[in-house]
Parts: C-alpha cells; sequence; structure tokens
C-alpha cells in the first residue's frame, strides 16, 4: 500500500502543538503588504491561514497538510517518499522550518503576482524562545481555484540558506536515493 505524503505530514502533526500567530507585525516590524495584484487575491489570506494554524494550544491540530501543496509537489513528496521508504528529504516541516514551534508569528508578509494563477509570498516569521527570525519565499499556485504552495525559497535564518529551492533540492534527492543500492536506503 502506498504511503502518501499528506499522511506522513497528518502522521507527524497528530498530537503536536499547532499554533495560531496572529497575522499583525510585532512592533518595529514592516507592516503586512496587501496582495500587489487582483491576480493574486486570496494569496495572502491563504497564506495568513496556513501560518495561523501553527498554534501553542496543544489540543489544537491542522487541518491543512492535505491541502497545502500543489498537484505536482504533492507528487515529487510521494515519489522521495517512497524511493526513501520512509522520511526522505526534510526532516523537518518546511513551512515553519521547524520541527517544533513555540510563539511562531508572522511578522512581514508581501505577496506579488507572478501570472494569473501564480504568486510569490515573502514571508518573515519569528520562531521559539528566545525568537529566530526566518525569511522564505512561498511560490504560491492556484489549482482549481484554490492557493497552493509549489515551491519554497529559503532564505536568511533559515537552516538551508543558500541551498536550491525547496523542489529542486526534493528532485536533486529522489534521484541521489534512487542511484543507490535498495539496501543502502
Amino acid at each position: 500500500m502506498r504511503i502518501r505524503l499528506t499522511s506522513m505530514f497528518c502522521a507527524v502533526l497528530i498530537g503536536a502543538p499547532l499554533a495560531a500567530c496572529e497575522a499583525r507585525p510585532t512592533e518595529g516590524a514592516a507592516p503586512a503588504a496587501a496582495a500587489t495584484s487582483v491576480q493574486a487575491e486570496g494569496a495572502e489570506a491563504f497564506v495568513r491561514d496556513l501560518y495561523a494554524s501553527y498554534t501553542d494550544d496543544y489540543g489544537v491540530q491542522s487541518g491543512r497538510t492535505d491541502t497545502v501543496w500543489s498537484e505536482r509537489t504533492k507528487a515529487l513528496w510521494d515519489e522521495n517518499f517512497e524511493a526513501a521508504q520512509g522520511m526522505g528529504y526534510l526532516g523537518f516541516n518546511p513551512i515553519c522550518a521547524c520541527q517544533d514551534w513555540l510563539k511562531l508569528q508572522v511578522t512581514s508578509l508581501v505577496v506579488t503576482s507572478t501570472g494569473s494563477d501564480s504568486a510569490d509570498a515573502a514571508v518573515v516569521f519569528v520562531n521559539g524562545e528566545p525568537p529566530e527570525t526566518v525569511r522564505q519565499t512561498l511560490k504560491l499556485v492556484r489549482e482549481d481555484g484554490q492557493w497552493t504552495v509549489d515551491d519554497i525559497a529559503w532564505g536568511s535564518g533559515h537552516i538551508l540558506a543558500g541551498e536550491p529551492n525547496m523542489v529542486e533540492g526534493l528532485i536533486a534527492s529522489t534521484a541521489e536515493i534512487k542511484a543507490m543500492p535498495a539496501e543502502d536506503r
């Protein structure tokens, strides 16, 4: 039976604290910008809701993990997971750049339309105690009228800053795993 990435993410998140961040900038932070185009309408709300699901309330679980990723990215995650026979490319949640979160809060969000059904969401957020600042850009696509995450460009403060975008890393990881003898996976 094929285990899908969405099932893996749900399993990872079950019982974990998921945090509702208020999508308001902290003092001294740049104010959040509205979507720059009617084409990106709804993208900002999607990203704010996405990060709001990371709540410190242990009784709250995110129901968003199965609807976050684009079809292309879901297929790439599934292929990587299957090739690795379990956890493959990343050992952390790429949306929050973490395994655990505490007081996760978006401090800046700028959404820029990149096409009729695509947008970039430059996100700055803090997480942890003491808070660490992470910057990353979510590459969004609209599929069936809904915004999804298609890729992530790692920015400063991210553990993978300077590395290829998530999709490039995912593709390279899958190729590397498939090139290994099965007994070494």
